[in-house]
């Protein structure tokens, strides 16, 4: 029987794109392995993607002839490629133990038993290689070629049975975890990982049904030759992705959350540098994006900590009447109110930075009033006030503040109910300002663009 023309097992891209992949992914993982050798979820991805790397990389037909020529031994190759493969099945099933069950004693002995396991079969492959007679090179197809030959038989089944057993065992646990999986991306690696097993399982009943067939003399080649190894090529580039993903994509969310809370602050930030000397700008290609965020939240908190005499509870729920009055949301209306309060107190540190206005004369220092700390930096942030922190130098005796700090005063708020501020800022800004001359208004102030 004559194989199909499709023959993606014979080309060069088919394994050097996958090899490339997981080699620069691997790559990548070094620094990190470096300084925290100790993970073994980092431990098993790690060993996982250069195995990967080293099995894609040995298996075009001119590589494995290279390998061969290299050793003088023909098809040592094979003995080495279906020693990786086992070991990369190993590797899963560890990283797969790993990633799901916490740290303990049974985890620990589990994942022994497995590379128990492996060790001994890849010994077995070895042993059957020495004993078996394998003379003639055979590049593509030597598990048919050699599926009569005592002890390369039972070398070509080992590996077989192996993987099998792999993928069955992997499935099983995925499946199971599948069920108690909430986080999203957890889910997508759970699934791309599942699919790849089943590719996985595919292969071995094709390679299977190969040799089994050579065992009756039947000519079923194509099945082990031509369909087999996209299979396999899909399995272990899947089996990678499901980890990478599983492992990267909560790392890449926080990092897109980290930056659109950094990002949506701005308005309120910039506000607050306007009640004092404008800072050095943090060196964003320097530090990451927490302390950058950090930065920026201590700035904000300072800023509100300087304004905290001036702010007011019932200017705010005023406020926030007239927004809901207006047609706004109650979310929409609790950020105009905070940042009609927030605008209302800058107008009110101005006015009575410029002069006295105490009913009886008296001044007033606002960081002497009891207001509560609330700078980022005070929260053990670890940000230094000189990066993105308004460092306001202190101007002198003040005048008495015209509204008391009170208890809710929006000092030390969470990132949350900063953005809804910050967004009234940025998208309602025409009502801020309507409402903010006219709670200036009513006290008595007088605003300042």
């Amino acid at each position: 029987m004559t194989g199909p023309h499709w023959d993606m097992a014979g080309s060069f891209a088919a394994y050097a794109i996958p090899a490339v992949l997981m080699a620069v992914a691997f790559v990548i993982k070094l620094p990190l392995l470096r300084r925290a050798w100790q993970d073994p979820i980092l431990r098993a991805t790690a060993l996982l993607l250069g195995i990967g790397a080293l099995i894609f990389a040995s298996l075009p037909p001119g590589n494995l002839h290279r390998i061969n020529e290299v050793t003088g031994v023909p098809n040592f190759a094979g003995v080495w490629v279906y020693s990786l493969l086992t070991a990369y099945c190993g590797a899963c099933l560890w990283l797969i133990i790993t990633w799901r069950e916490p740290p303990s004693a049974v985890r620990r002995r589990r994942t022994r038993l497995v590379w128990i396991a492996y060790a001994v079969i890849i010994v077995g492959l070895w042993v059957t290689f020495a004993l078996g007679d394998h003379h003639v090179e055979r590049l593509r197809d030597l598990d048919t070629y050699y599926a009569n030959t005592p002890w390369m038989r039972e070398h070509t089944m080992l590996y077989l049975v192996a993987h099998m057993v792999s993928a069955v065992v992997a499935a099983a646990i995925l499946w199971a975890w599948f069920q108690e999986v909430a986080d999203k991306w957890l889910r997508r690696a759970v699934v791309c990982l599942q699919v790849a097993y089943a590719l996985g399982f595919i292969f071995d009943v094709a390679k299977v049904a190969a040799i089994v067939a050579r065992w009756a003399g039947r000519d079923w080649d194509y099945l082990s030759t031509y369909v087999a190894p996209p299979f396999a090529i899909a399995e272990a580039f899947l089996v990678s992705v499901g980890f990478i993903a599983g492992q990267a994509g909560p790392y890449c969310d926080e990092r897109r959350r980290l930056w659109r809370t950094h990002r949506s602050l701005e308005p309120l930030w910039r506000e607050m540098l306007t009640v004092g000397a404008s800072p050095a700008p943090a060196t964003g290609r320097v530090s990451g994006a927490e302390l950058r965020l950090e930065l920026r939240r201590a700035a904000i908190n300072d800023g509100l900590l300087r304004l905290s005499p001036y702010l007011s509870g019932a200017r705010r729920e005023r406020a926030r009447r007239q927004a809901v009055a207006a047609g706004h949301t109650e979310c929409a209306a609790r950020g105009i109110a905070g940042a009609v309060d927030i605008l209302v107190a800058v107008d009110a540190l101005r006015t009575a930075a410029r002069g006295p206005a105490g009913p009886a004369g008296e001044t007033h220092d606002p960081h002497a009033s009891g207001a509560p700390h609330a700078s980022g930096a005070s929260r053990g942030s670890g940000a230094p006030h000189g990066s993105d922190t308004p460092d306001v130098p202190d101007s002198g005796p003040r005048p008495q503040a015209q509204h008391a700090a009170h208890d809710d005063s929006p000092t030390d708020l969470p990132d949350r109910e900063l953005e809804s501020v910050a967004y009234a800022l940025r998208d309602h800004s025409p009502v801020v300002e309507t409402l903010r001359r006219q709670a200036a208004a009513t006290e008595g102030l007088i605003t300042h663009a």
